[in-house]
């Protein structure tokens, strides 16, 4: 609607509270760690239920522009319909997301500073989302945010957007909390501790059952071409 013209800004988010319908139906598919999770940790085992909420504007790009103004530069979307409930195993779709997403921004991958990942602490999940990134952003630091919320579901795209905006502003890269031992299988910049530096443009991850990817690229108004 923002591309046609219709509107003029949006407030776009999500919110999504614990239900235990939800924890259970994880919980029968043997998803649900005993502990707090540890997404692309080795010894990871599962996922964490959060519940949370995150909410911004989106409006059309204005004439002039703050320095710091947080731009969304890219999306990318795709399905790989390769199961309900697991992913490609060599993370196809997720992949595909990521590189439409750099395209529709006029993007390499050297241009990313940060990329929060999906990252649910699943075995199946992290490697198939490690795979796309050693193969597309390899060396790119990323960190999965779901060690701090949980995997909240419905809200866990809009909180991670919010999160990345928020690295864009304050020149910080979050850390994978609760991850000790980054998996040998998948060797990626994954970040143990903050790393505060310069941060221009960065990548956050969304994927979903069924196959269902999102990757939004954002950036700061002032960052160099």
């Amino acid at each position: 609607m923002l591309e046609a013209g219709l509107i003029d800004a949006a407030v776009v988010g999500g919110v999504d509270s614990l239900c235990h319908t939800t924890l259970y139906g994880f919980n029968s598919l043997e998803l649900v760690s005993s502990q707090a999770c540890r997404p692309y940790d080795a010894q990871r085992d599962g996922i964490s239920i959060g519940e949370g909420a995150a909410f911004g504007l989106l409006e059309r790009l204005p004439t002039a522009s703050a320095g710091d103004d947080i731009l969304l530069l890219g999306i990318g979307e795709s399905s790989d319909a390769h199961h309900m409930s697991a992913p490609h195993p060599q993370g196809l779709g997720a992949r595909m997301a990521m590189a439409q997403a750099l395209a529709g921004a006029g993007l390499t991958p050297a241009q990313i500073d940060y990329v929060n990942l999906h990252g649910t602490a699943t075995r199946s999940n992290d490697a198939a989302e490690g795979k796309a990134m050693l193969d597309l952003l390899p060396g790119v630091p990323c960190s999965s945010t779901k060690g701090a919320t949980g995997h909240t579901l419905g809200a866990a795209g809009a909180i991670e957007a919010v999160i990345c905006a928020l690295a864009l502003r304050h020149g910080l890269l979050p850390a994978g909390i609760n991850t000790t031992e980054p998996d040998p299988e998948l060797p990626l910049d994954y970040l143990l501790q903050n790393r505060e530096q310069p941060v221009h443009r960065v990548l956050s991850n969304a994927f979903g059952f069924g196959g269902s990817n999102c990757s939004l690229l954002f950036g700061r108004a002032d960052s160099p071409g």
